[in-house]
């Protein structure tokens, strides 16, 4: 038990709690929003499809929304009137709402967030992204002033086999005037190669409720097909004039753009993208997503990350992963880093939207909204919990004092704590005031649906928490803990991997990790794994070492333990030397996280 402390209690180093007095609600949601939607009808033909106006949510879960828009299934069709719909928004801000732009019962997913909302289709046929921001009451010209980040993403004539992308910086003179503009970018066209275009005296106009135009005169000299971005595009303000959207009335295209700054970027993020992969790779082709990012805030910019991928064609899946921020210049972030734009580069024609969390807090026994993660990995709050999961959650007033339990099984009361997830106890490895770790009652829905968590101190209850669920949620506990870095993983003589240590090509190594999901025989969460039988994954379990394949011996509860599923995987010949990725593939997620070192 204490030689597993390290790899089951999570780190805080890795998790910000944000600080305020309030959840979110459907009350977090009101007023004007101006809007733009853009997105591809995946089956049966690929058809590009955008939409534009205003959404006013009642803050009580209904909306209803005018504009207008095209859809290209051969020929232009005018998309006009007005719509309607529900819409709910969880206590950690997450969004779901009706799609009114999609025929039949679709529902976008995304968050809320710190000044714009942002949302995708994923569970459908449509591969989409809808942006939002706050309407105005009292915008001129003169909100829009200063320089600017902008990005953006087109289907040129309706047609994916056309798609641009741009990123670019632009200067307002505050009284509708932008220069000259120099725009930069790539399109298919152009064969993906990097390209400068001049736009002279563009311009733009805003309304009080900051909505315009935005005119960027076309380059002299080059042909409709091979321009960037050029035209008139509506355009929508935020009133604080650090965010606009934009887009052509006809067009397929979404234009971002950010007031430029500074700010490092740290805390929790939604985030959602558009995507044409088109290098010609085996994963070409269109996608969507929306997910959340924890921005560390290191000297490093790593970031950890969920994205709820939808592919053409392809069922839904969720990427879990680890990156840094500073890797790719093609981003931007507005004032207090609260939103952040970024393209895609080199044939990944790409566009992309985080916008942070609004604060979160309460008072006694909470559960923040936002502090439910995987406690291998700290992959983010929006991230899926599977059956047989291993859980952090992180709060305030969650206990009284620290304890770890003290033999197996867990049990599913700890220093008077209990967590119940959808009302079935589960049980307990360790608590503290800001931290609790629990494994997931294998009984849970592994479909999709949201389960409830919620956390009782000494017969108080804290608030409930919703999350996703999933068959499986992989994660590799990593040594230190908190998601990033070597894995926990052993030689054959049970010593550690390291880079004092490092593992070989042909060697089998034990790597460690939760969220494999359901097993056979089955074991009741909290108790010790068997050894004979030995309880397998019931569900494919896969592994990449540097991107090559690797013999998995075994996928299995690890013998003896409680809560810890274990891999034994031998390195594949074709491996680098260093510390190389490890890639976990199951049936409805991939992880990129942990490393081994190999030499």
């Amino acid at each position: 038990m204490r030689a597993r402390c390290l790899w089951l209690v999570g780190s805080l180093i890795w998790f910000p709690i944000p600080g305020g007095a309030q959840v979110a609600s459907n009350a977090s949601l009101q007023g004007s929003y101006n809007f733009r939607y853009l997105g591809i009808i995946g089956s049966p033909c690929d058809c590009p499809i955008s939409f534009q106006g205003t959404a006013t949510f009642d803050g009580k879960g209904s909306f209803q929304i005018i504009g207008q828009g095209t859809y290209n299934n051969g020929s232009d069709h005018s998309l006009n009137g007005p719509g309607s719909g529900h819409y709910t928004v969880l206590s950690s801000g997450a969004l779901q709402m009706d799609n009114p732009f999609a025929n039949g019962s679709v529902s976008l997913r995304g968050g809320v967030g710190v000044g714009a909302l942002v949302a995708s289709s994923t569970e459908s046929g449509y591969l989409d992204l809808i942006v939002a921001a706050p309407a105005g009451t009292a915008s001129s010209n003169a909100t829009l002033s200063g320089a600017y980040q902008v990005a953006s993403l087109e289907f040129a004539g309706g047609r994916t086999q056309a798609t641009r992308n741009t990123f670019f910086s632009m200067n307002a003179d505050g009284a509708g005037g932008l220069g000259n503009v120099t725009v930069k970018g790539t399109s298919q066209v152009l064969k993906n190669a990097a390209t400068t275009q001049m736009s002279s005296g563009a311009t733009y106009t805003l309304s009080a409720r900051g909505t315009g135009t935005l005119t960027l005169p076309a380059p002299a000299g080059i042909s409709a097909d091979s321009q960037l971005l050029s035209g008139a595009k509506t355009l929508y303000v935020s009133p604080d004039g650090n965010f606009f959207l934009a887009g052509a009335a006809t067009g397929y295209d979404l234009v971002l753009g950010v007031k430029s700054s500074n700010n490092a970027l740290q805390g929790l993020y939604f985030t959602g993208l558009l995507q044409n992969l088109a290098d010609g790779s085996a994963g070409a082709g269109l996608y969507s997503a929306w997910g959340s990012s924890i921005e560390v805030g290191d000297q490093a910019a790593n970031e950890i990350s969920h994205q709820r991928v939808k592919g053409d064609g392809y069922s839904a899946f969720d990427q879990l992963f680890s990156d840094t921020f500073a890797s790719n210049p093609q981003y931007a972030a507005g004032p207090s880093g609260n939103i952040v734009i970024g393209t895609g580069n080199a044939g990944n024609y790409q566009l992309s939207l985080n916008v942070k969390l609004a604060n979160l807090g309460g008072t006694g026994v909470f559960l923040n909204p936002a502090g439910v993660v995987n406690a291998a990995t700290n992959a983010p709050f929006t991230a899926p919990v599977s059956p047989g999961e291993l859980i952090s959650l992180y709060g305030t007033g969650l206990a009284t004092q620290t304890a770890t339990a003290a033999s197996l099984p867990f049990p599913n009361t700890l220093a008077n704590v209990q967590v119940s997830v959808n009302g079935t106890a589960a049980p307990i490895y360790y608590v503290s005031p800001t931290l609790i770790s629990v494994q997931v009652p294998y009984s849970i829905p592994a479909d999709g649906s949201l389960v409830t968590i919620q956390v009782t101190n000494d017969g108080t209850p804290s608030n409930s928490v919703q999350a996703y669920t999933a068959q499986t949620s992989p994660g590799i506990f990593t040594l230190p803990a908190g998601g990033l870095g070597s894995g926990a993983i052993r030689h054959a003589d049970f010593t550690i991997v390291s880079a004092a240590s490092p593992a070989h090509v042909g060697e089998t190594v034990q790597i460690y990790l939760t969220g494999l999901g359901a097993v056979t025989p089955a074991v009741a969460a909290g108790a010790a794994a068997p050894v004979l039988p030995l309880s397998i994954t019931a569900n494919h379990v896969a592994v990449y070492i540097d991107k090559q394949p690797a013999t998995v011996a075994f996928a299995g509860l690890a013998p003896t333990l409680a809560g810890l599923y274990q891999l034994n995987v031998t390195i594949p010949a074709g491996v680098g030397t260093g510390n190389l990725d490890i890639q976990v593939v199951t049936v409805d997620s991939s992880s990129v996280q942990a490393t081994i070192p190999v030499r």
